[in-house]
C-alpha cells in the first residue's frame, strides 16, 4: 500500500513541472489596451530594402535598376518617299528624236535623227535656261530630207517620288528645212513647248522621256508637229 503511494506520488510530481514548463512557452495575445499591445503598436516596421547594400562606413547605396528598353516598332508603310538629290546647276542631255513634220495639208513627212540640249540652273535652282538643236532626216520626192531647229528659252523643273524630276520647257529660234520648194524659202522662225521626265539613273545621270509640240512656218503656211525624243542626262 505505502508502495503504491509512492508511485503515484511520483506520477503526479512529473506532471506538474511539465505543465509548468509548457505553460511558459505558450504566450496568449494581448488583449487591446494593454501595455503590451501598446509597445506592438508603437514599433514601426522594418522596411524591406531589395536594392540597398551595405558600402563601407556604414553607407547605403541603392543598386541601379536595370530597365530594358522596348523594342524598336515595326517601321509602317507610308506615302512614297521623295528622293533628295542634289541639285547640279548643269543638265547635258542627247539622245533619239521622231519627228513627223506635217508639211503642208495632206502631206506628212516622217523622220527620225537626233537631240541634244544644255541647260543651266543659276544656284542649282529650279528654272533654268536652255539651248536646244534638233536635226531629223526622212525621203521625200525621191531625195533625203533634213529639218533642223536651233532655239532656245526657259526650262523648270521640280522633284518627284522615287528620284524623277519632271520639267517644263518652252523655246524659240530658227528652223531649216531641205529639199527647197518653189512655194517659200528653206529657212523660217521655228519654235518648241512641251515637257518631260528624267529617272535618275545614279547621282549624275538620268534618262529622259520628252515630248514636245514644233511649230513653223515654211510655204506661206504654219506647221504644228510632234516630236518624241528619248535619252540620257548628265547632271554636274
Amino acid at each position: 500500500m505505502k508502495c503504491s503511494a509512492v508511485v503515484l506520488g511520483v506520477v503526479l510530481l512529473a506532471a506538474t513541472v511539465s505543465g509548468q514548463t509548457n505553460s511558459k512557452d505558450l504566450q496568449l495575445p494581448a488583449a487591446p489596451g494593454s501595455a503590451a499591445a501598446t509597445v506592438a503598436l508603437s514599433e514601426p516596421a522594418q522596411p524591406l530594402n531589395l536594392l540597398a547594400d551595405a558600402a563601407p562606413g556604414g553607407a547605403i547605396s541603392l543598386a541601379p535598376l536595370a530597365l530594358s528598353a522596348p523594342a524598336d516598332p515595326e517601321p509602317m508603310e507610308g506615302p512614297p518617299v521623295i528622293t533628295a538629290l542634289p541639285a547640279y546647276e548643269w543638265e547635258l542631255y542627247a539622245g533619239y528624236s521622231f519627228f513627223n513634220f506635217y508639211e503642208v495639208p495632206n502631206v506628212t513627212n516622217l523622220e527620225n535623227g537626233f537631240d541634244v540640249a544644255a541647260t543651266f540652273y543659276p544656284g542649282g535652282g529650279w528654272i533654268g535656261a536652255e539651248g536646244d538643236l534638233q536635226a531629223t532626216f526622212g525621203h521625200q520626192l525621191g531625195c533625203t530630207s533634213k529639218f533642223v531647229l536651233g532655239s532656245g528659252g526657259l526650262r523648270l523643273r521640280w522633284a518627284g517620288p522615287r528620284g524623277m524630276q519632271f520639267f517644263l520647257h518652252g523655246l524659240a529660234g530658227g528652223a531649216h528645212y531641205f529639199p527647197q520648194t518653189a512655194y517659200g524659202g528653206p529657212n523660217a522662225f521655228g519654235y518648241e513647248a512641251g515637257g518631260g521626265v528624267d529617272v535618275a539613273h545614279g547621282r549624275r545621270m538620268a534618262l529622259r522621256g520628252e515630248v514636245d509640240a514644233v511649230g513653223t512656218r515654211f510655204f506661206g503656211t504654219y506647221q504644228y508637229s510632234p516630236k518624241v525624243s528619248l535619252g540620257i542626262v548628265f547632271k554636274f
